[in-house]
């Protein structure tokens, strides 16, 4: 399910940044692969019940984050970075969120935060992604 998303945002990722010049015609290591098109993953949970994430754990995720989205220059290119890592991140971890969650826990823990992240990304909720 997650790979025709994913291959539609890469064709919407790799149209916004067109002005990039691409060497061999493949997407660069590190390269932005989704935006909003991934909406309907990062809401899901596993089936398997697994504890959330700590608003704690998500705001240090973030803040780590911080130095790369603000290098990516794009809003798109943010979206799509932010959604790949940050769903990556989840599900490594046992359980993906939906957005609402994510926004009730970082407007508790690390609204700055919050507010730089979806600023670099166009959003104005995690509801986006």
């Amino acid at each position: 399910m997650l790979a025709p998303i994913l291959c539609v945002v890469i064709a919407l990722t790799a149209c916004a940044d067109a002005g990039a010049p691409e060497p061999s015609g493949a997407a660069a290591p590190g390269t932005p692969a989704a935006a909003d098109a991934a909406s309907s993953t990062v809401g899901s949970i596993p089936a398997g019940g697994s504890a959330p994430v700590s608003a704690k754990e998500v705001c240090a995720y973030l803040d780590g984050q911080l130095p790369t989205l603000k290098g990516i220059g794009s809003e798109t290119g943010t979206m799509a970075n932010l959604t790949v890592n940050l769903y990556s991140w989840y599900e490594k971890q046992g359980a993906v969120p939906t957005g609402r969650q994510i926004d009730d826990q970082t407007r508790q823990e690390c609204p700055a935060t919050r507010t730089k992240v979806l600023e670099l990304a166009g959003m104005e909720s995690f509801e986006r992604l």
